[in-house]
């Protein structure tokens, strides 16, 4: 090899080594400026906390409190904390909602929900325990769940879970006590979009649901929610029939029609594993909006009856909730 030769080729080693140094470092920088883009994308990902429960005493006036507690990540030291409650006390509703600040996501004492405290079993294992105190108007409202099992899954994702627990409990009002069924639910979110989980404007969202307990100790719970093009959040549609009869087994379905009857109460139909009718009329209602509102949002109470797939006619009484333009 001729000395200009070997120069020619030490020259191109060069080169492809300096090449390769700064196609490396270029592309490390981008590899950092897209780590910094994803954590820039990932910063309105909040941790968010929700607990809701509904206690609907098992003999007549059944007596209804509905109480809910929301907690929102604000900063490291502070969430933001919305409580509602709605009582029927046999004659009419009532209802009350406080909005506060606290250091952490415990639920807090409030002027209109002074004590909530859920229990966590020592096996840490589905099973938890919840009492409490509402004060609505005039009235002293406290509930006992001695024990709820998380063990009707609502949401399963990498951002939120959600658990809804069917069980007995007490509503105690004013000092005495009356045994009463319980729908308690959960949402857990260490990092999620609010707007996912929580609706603030509802244009293009149209929502029925109803809890519903048969006098054979059966429950039955069905969530239909439609989402058109107005709707500009994050919200799904979806649809969700469970049934849980009274040895504790779950039925689940992903299809069913529910058909508003004028504005007096729902016929529903669900098929498949279920094969269950439920009819149910509206007897009470409250509205649920803060404020004026363009939409309207009731809950309120309704009886009916379970038709069986063999004919067999049950009754029974429950709670429904529906959102509409």
């Amino acid at each position: 090899m001729t000395t200009k030769q070997y120069v020619f080729v030490v020259a191109i080693f060069v080169l492809s080594v300096l090449a390769s140094f700064y196609s490396g470092y270029f592309l490390k920088d981008l590899f950092i400026k897209s780590d910094v883009e994803t954590e820039t994308s990932q910063s309105n990902l909040k941790p968010y906390f929700s607990d809701e429960i509904i206690l609907i005493s098992k003999d007549a006036p059944h007596y209804t409190l509905i109480a809910y507690a929301s907690r929102t990540f604000k900063t490291s030291s502070s969430y933001s904390q919305r409580q509602k409650a709605f009582f029927f006390d046999g004659k009419t509703w009532q209802s009350d909602i406080s909005n506060t600040i606290s250091v952490d996501s415990d639920i807090v004492s409030s002027p209109i929900i002074p004590k909530w405290n859920v229990v966590v079993d020592p096996t840490r294992v589905l099973k938890q325990s919840v009492s409490g105190e509402v004060q609505i108007g005039s009235n002293k409202v406290e509930f006992n769940v001695p024990e709820f099992n998380n063990e009707l899954g609502i949401r399963s994702l990498p951002e939120y879970t959600q658990f809804r627990s069917e069980t007995s409990g007490q509503i105690i009002l004013n000092g005495k006590s009356y045994d009463s069924h319980v729908l308690y639910s959960r949402t857990y979110a260490y990092a999620t979009s609010i707007s996912s989980i929580v609706v603030n404007n509802p244009v293009g969202i149209n929502s029925d649901w109803v809890a519903f307990w048969d006098t054979d100790g059966n429950f039955y719970h069905v969530d239909k929610t439609s989402v058109d093009n107005n709707y500009k959040g994050e919200y799904k549609s979806h649809s969700i029939a469970i049934y849980k009869d009274n040895y504790g087994r779950i039925q689940k379905s992903f299809a069913f029609d529910i058909q508003k009857v004028l504005t007096t109460g729902y016929k529903i139909k669900i098929p498949a594993n279920i094969n269950k009718n439920i009819n149910v009329s509206f007897l009470n209602e409250i509205d649920k909006n803060v404020s004026f509102s363009p939409y309207a949002w009731t809950t309120g109470q309704v009886e009916g009856e379970v038709v069986t797939e063999n004919g067999k006619r049950i009754n029974g009484f429950g709670i429904y909730e529906q959102l509409y333009q």
